[in-house]
């Protein structure tokens, strides 16, 4: 490439590939070669001078450039270009890859995506455990803030790629979430939708705006946008467990200090190490149980204040509604249907959806109804699964007006929310009463008659969030007495045996609990469809520190502690295995002989 730029386009070749071919002869050692040989070799360097010459002339005809440098400079342009784009993508993972704080990795972040798409407004809304709300970075306090349960939110995490906000307009297959798409797009001021999703959960949304200059996203862009994307991700969900791991451990370690002053043997050290080390695992899960349903309960009671508002304004039409006979009777029958409890039917296909909604709309129309009217009524005659009294609504909207709609409408949505805020709150009871029965704080070292199966639905209550996705708990639960021991420790042991089939099965399969009386005693089984135990380590699954797990999942303590539980209720545990087939089984007397303190 020197030879060409300096000798010019066609001497440079020529003299190049003349280079080349005297090389080669000489490397042949021409001397020892025949004249027919040398003849050859000395046409061929002529040959080559030719084709050389005929090339760049062609070359110059199809380009219309005698300038072959030039030419060749503007062919990898582009190459140059993608290969800085590389390099500041490198340097982007690189600077997000070493960046444990959450603000952070949004500021970079932020600052990347001009390089991808100029000329772009770009906000962040990410999830704020504290808050309990999607929320914009940078923080603008005349943002919006956006709800776990907002109906486009959960729709899109289960739609993990970039939307274009004129999708939800002009694709009919987005019809069905087009409305809160649009009404997303417009308070985000959005064109353009990143979602940013791990494992099906949604960690935040980035949205860029509408650019100054007119145009629209390239394929390029998107391309680009895509990996941006991917890694920021990636950094997001480590800088969040960074954050949360660091706020936990703040507030366990001082916990775990103090507890283990006080603790006076070996054994007692063991059971409380393990029993944290089990707590730790649990406790993300437990917030995140518990954050759902109070997040629930603060969005219902923001939509019940704004319907009450409604009804209270507008509460004096019901009077007219009163003076009509017949008005007041099928307001009354829509009203009464909407508000009584009742099995709702099996839920619609999206086809069967869109055409009953096409007949209400026709339906309404042949009564005279307006069509953007005839739309809403349809959307919340199928919502809320009131087709049997339809013609009474209508009858309302026909025979009245709409406020009468309205009212019947803001009176679901009352009954709706109050019923979302009991069920949250039963969760989070429910919840919250496993865990006081699960830590037993006040009978630590006492034995007590106890129920052994409200132990173990309590342990899968705490267990929930490890259990819920891919697991199926299968329960066969006998009527038994009640039990003399220590519901603390018992509870370790449904723990880590819990906890040991999960990790068997992968979160993937099919753990079943039975528990039965038999001859003074309780038998509690637990049982995996796991690959098994591997009969060389069989003997050695009970000993101190040994672990199959890898590294970071067990300590080796678990299977030791409970069987040293257990000894100590005068019981026995033992297991049988094979592949498809691992079954623990405890045997606990349902009055143990007295033990020591």
């Amino acid at each position: 490439m020197k030879i060409i730029r300096k000798f010019g386009p066609l001497l440079g070749l020529v003299l190049a590939i003349t280079f080349l071919q005297t090389v080669v002869i000489l490397t042949l050692n021409i001397g020892s070669a025949t004249a027919k040989e040398k003849e050859v070799l000395i046409g061929s360097l002529l040959i080559s001078a030719a084709a050389a010459t005929l090339f760049y002339i062609v070359f110059s005809l199809i380009t219309g450039d005698t300038s072959f440098s030039q030419t060749i400079d503007r062919l990898t342009v582009r190459d140059r270009q993608y290969l800085k784009y590389l390099s500041v993508l490198d340097k982007f993972k690189s600077d997000l890859i070493a960046t444990n704080i959450t603000d952070s990795v949004c500021e970079k972040i932020l600052k990347f995506v001009p390089n991808i798409v100029p000329q772009a407004s770009t906000k962040i809304y990410l999830w704020r455990e504290d808050l309990g709300t999607f929320s914009p970075f940078p923080k603008d306090g005349a943002a919006e803030h956006f709800y776990i349960f907002d109906p486009f939110l959960l729709w899109i995490t289960e739609h993990d790629r970039i939307f274009h906000t004129s999708e939800f307009e002009t694709n009919p297959n987005l019809s069905q979430i087009k409305e809160h798409a649009i009404s997303f797009t417009r308070r985000t001021r959005a064109e353009l939708l990143v979602p940013l999703i791990l494992n099906r959960s949604l960690l935040g949304m980035m949205v860029l705006g509408t650019r100054d200059v007119r145009r629209e996203y390239s394929k390029d862009e998107l391309d680009k946008l895509n990996e941006v994307r991917s890694v920021s991700v990636m950094s997001l969900s480590n800088s969040i467990f960074y954050e949360r791991l660091i706020e936990l451990t703040e507030t366990l370690e001082e916990k775990v200090r103090n507890r283990t002053r006080e603790l006076e043997n070996a054994q007692s050290q063991l059971i409380m190490s393990e029993k944290m080390a089990s707590l730790g695992t649990m406790v993300a899960g437990i917030a995140h149980e518990i954050n759902t349903p109070a997040g629930v309960i603060n969005g219902s009671a923001d939509n019940l204040e704004s319907n009450m508002n409604y009804i209270v304004k507008n509460v004096f039409d019901v009077v007219r509604f009163a003076r009509n006979k017949k008005l007041r009777k099928s307001f009354e029958i829509a009203l009464l249907y909407l508000l009584r409890d009742r099995k709702k039917s099996a839920p619609m296909e999206s086809k069967d959806k869109f055409r009953v909604k096409k007949d209400i709309r026709e339906e309404m129309t042949a009564l005279g109804i307006e069509s953007g009217l005839a739309s809403d009524v349809s959307s919340f005659v199928i919502e809320n699964d009131v087709l049997e009294v339809r013609k009474h609504i209508f009858e309302v909207i026909v025979h009245g007006e709409k406020k009468g709609y309205y009212m019947l409408k803001h009176a679901s949505n009352t009954n709706r929310n109050i019923k979302n805020i009991r069920y949250s709150i039963r969760n989070i009871v429910r919840i919250v009463k496993a865990l006081k029965y699960y830590s037993h704080l006040d009978q630590s070292k006492s034995f007590i008659s106890a129920d052994i199966v409200e132990g173990i639905e309590n342990t899968l209550v705490i267990m929930h969030n490890q259990l819920k996705y891919g697991v199926e708990v299968r329960k066969n639960f006998a009527s038994i007495p009640m039990v003399v021991c220590n519901p603390d420790e018992l509870n370790q042991i449904w723990t880590n045996l819990i906890q040991n089939a999960n990790q068997a099965i992968r979160g993937q399969g099919v753990i079943e609990i039975s528990v039965y009386p038999k001859a003074e005693k309780v038998f509690v089984e637990i049982q995996d469809d796991g690959p098994g135990i591997d009969p060389g380590i069989k003997d050695r699954i009970w000993d101190p520190f040994f672990t199959t797990k890898d590294q970071g999942e067990g300590s080796g303590l678990g299977l030791g502690i409970v069987k040293g539980i257990v000894e100590k209720h005068k019981g026995q545990i033992t297991f049988e295995s094979r592949p498809g087939k691992t079954v623990f089984t405890v045997e606990l007397p349902l009055r143990p002989p007295a033990v020591s303190a």
